[in-house]
Protein backbone atom coordinates (compact mmCIF):
# COMPACT_ATOMS: atom_id res chain seq x y z
CA UNK A 1 0.00 0.00 0.00
CA UNK A 2 0.88 3.15 -0.49
CA UNK A 3 1.27 6.11 1.89
CA UNK A 4 0.06 9.39 1.41
CA UNK A 5 2.26 12.63 2.18
CA UNK A 6 0.05 15.29 4.12
CA UNK A 7 1.94 17.77 2.43
CA UNK A 8 0.48 16.64 -0.99
CA UNK A 9 -3.09 16.48 0.11
CA UNK A 10 -5.42 19.06 -1.61
CA UNK A 11 -7.13 21.84 0.96
CA UNK A 12 -11.07 22.03 0.61
CA UNK A 13 -10.46 25.46 -1.14
CA UNK A 14 -8.24 23.84 -3.87
CA UNK A 15 -10.85 20.85 -4.42
CA UNK A 16 -13.57 22.82 -4.82
CA UNK A 17 -11.61 25.82 -6.70
CA UNK A 18 -10.63 22.89 -8.88
CA UNK A 19 -14.53 21.30 -9.19
CA UNK A 20 -15.64 25.21 -10.06
CA UNK A 21 -12.75 25.34 -13.12
CA UNK A 22 -14.06 21.75 -14.46
CA UNK A 23 -17.95 22.78 -13.75
CA UNK A 24 -17.49 25.90 -15.98
CA UNK A 25 -15.43 24.15 -19.19
CA UNK A 26 -18.00 21.22 -19.24
CA UNK A 27 -20.60 24.07 -19.14
CA UNK A 28 -18.52 25.67 -22.02
CA UNK A 29 -18.38 22.38 -23.83
CA UNK A 30 -21.55 22.06 -23.78
CA UNK A 31 -22.89 25.23 -24.68
CA UNK A 32 -20.50 24.70 -27.54
CA UNK A 33 -22.15 21.42 -28.78
CA UNK A 34 -25.38 22.59 -28.31
CA UNK A 35 -24.79 25.48 -31.00
CA UNK A 36 -22.82 22.90 -33.26
CA UNK A 37 -25.85 20.36 -32.92
CA UNK A 38 -29.01 23.35 -33.34
CA UNK A 39 -31.09 22.21 -36.48
CA UNK A 40 -30.36 25.88 -37.57
CA UNK A 41 -26.81 25.21 -37.80
CA UNK A 42 -27.29 21.96 -38.84
CA UNK A 43 -29.37 23.40 -41.82
CA UNK A 44 -26.74 25.78 -42.83
CA UNK A 45 -24.12 23.44 -43.37
CA UNK A 46 -26.34 21.18 -45.28
CA UNK A 47 -26.88 24.00 -47.34
CA UNK A 48 -23.55 25.24 -47.94
CA UNK A 49 -22.36 21.69 -48.13
CA UNK A 50 -25.37 21.33 -50.69
CA UNK A 51 -24.11 24.56 -52.50
CA UNK A 52 -20.54 23.56 -53.15
CA UNK A 53 -21.26 20.27 -54.06
CA UNK A 54 -23.53 21.59 -56.88
CA UNK A 55 -21.27 24.25 -57.81
CA UNK A 56 -18.97 21.82 -58.37
CA UNK A 57 -20.66 19.72 -60.59
CA UNK A 58 -22.27 22.42 -62.58
CA UNK A 59 -18.12 23.26 -63.31
CA UNK A 60 -17.35 19.74 -64.60
CA UNK A 61 -20.22 19.14 -66.37
CA UNK A 62 -19.70 22.80 -68.24
CA UNK A 63 -16.43 21.62 -68.43
CA UNK A 64 -17.39 18.22 -69.69
CA UNK A 65 -20.02 19.92 -72.18
CA UNK A 66 -17.21 22.29 -73.96
CA UNK A 67 -15.09 19.02 -74.12
CA UNK A 68 -17.43 17.17 -76.14
CA UNK A 69 -18.55 20.18 -78.16
CA UNK A 70 -15.17 20.72 -79.53
CA UNK A 71 -14.21 17.14 -79.96
CA UNK A 72 -17.64 17.22 -81.96
CA UNK A 73 -17.00 19.91 -83.85
CA UNK A 74 -13.90 18.25 -84.82
CA UNK A 75 -11.22 19.52 -82.68
CA UNK A 76 -9.15 16.19 -82.36
CA UNK A 77 -6.79 17.67 -79.80
CA UNK A 78 -9.89 18.01 -77.29
CA UNK A 79 -9.41 16.40 -73.89
CA UNK A 80 -12.38 14.03 -73.78
CA UNK A 81 -12.23 14.57 -70.33
CA UNK A 82 -11.62 17.88 -68.60
CA UNK A 83 -8.57 17.70 -66.53
CA UNK A 84 -10.28 18.17 -63.12
CA UNK A 85 -12.24 15.25 -63.59
CA UNK A 86 -12.34 12.38 -61.29
CA UNK A 87 -9.25 9.73 -61.52
CA UNK A 88 -9.22 5.84 -61.42
CA UNK A 89 -7.30 6.30 -58.43
CA UNK A 90 -9.94 8.44 -56.32
CA UNK A 91 -12.34 6.95 -54.25
CA UNK A 92 -15.47 4.69 -55.49
CA UNK A 93 -19.07 6.01 -55.15
CA UNK A 94 -19.46 3.43 -52.80
CA UNK A 95 -16.37 4.08 -50.92
CA UNK A 96 -17.23 7.52 -50.37
CA UNK A 97 -21.15 6.21 -49.07
CA UNK A 98 -19.50 4.38 -46.77
CA UNK A 99 -17.24 6.56 -45.47
CA UNK A 100 -20.12 9.17 -45.38
CA UNK A 101 -22.02 6.62 -42.79
CA UNK A 102 -18.98 5.86 -40.54
CA UNK A 103 -18.98 9.62 -40.11
CA UNK A 104 -22.41 9.69 -39.55
CA UNK A 105 -22.06 7.03 -37.14
CA UNK A 106 -19.44 9.04 -35.44
CA UNK A 107 -21.52 12.10 -35.19
CA UNK A 108 -19.67 14.01 -37.83
CA UNK A 109 -22.63 16.91 -37.81
CA UNK A 110 -22.16 17.96 -41.65
CA UNK A 111 -22.97 13.62 -42.33
CA UNK A 112 -25.41 13.19 -40.06
CA UNK A 113 -26.95 16.81 -41.91
CA UNK A 114 -26.53 14.50 -45.33
CA UNK A 115 -27.79 11.38 -44.72
CA UNK A 116 -30.86 12.72 -43.05
CA UNK A 117 -31.31 14.89 -45.74
CA UNK A 118 -30.97 12.04 -47.97
CA UNK A 119 -33.52 10.10 -45.58
CA UNK A 120 -35.85 12.52 -45.79
CA UNK A 121 -35.61 12.47 -49.86
CA UNK A 122 -36.20 8.43 -49.88
CA UNK A 123 -38.88 8.51 -47.57
CA UNK A 124 -40.40 11.56 -48.91
CA UNK A 125 -39.99 10.21 -52.72
CA UNK A 126 -41.81 6.46 -51.21
CA UNK A 127 -44.50 8.38 -49.82
CA UNK A 128 -45.00 10.34 -53.16
CA UNK A 129 -45.12 6.86 -55.00
CA UNK A 130 -47.35 4.93 -52.36
CA UNK A 131 -50.12 7.47 -53.11
CA UNK A 132 -49.56 7.81 -56.75
CA UNK A 133 -49.81 3.80 -57.00
CA UNK A 134 -53.18 3.96 -54.70
CA UNK A 135 -54.60 6.66 -56.88
CA UNK A 136 -54.70 4.35 -60.05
Amino acid sequence: MSEKNPADAATPEEIEARLSELRASVANDVEQLAQRLAPNALKAVARSTTEATVADLRERAQSAATGLKSRLQGDASAPLFPADAPSSDSPSLIDRARRLLNDAQDGDPQALALVTGAVAALAGLSVFALVKALRR
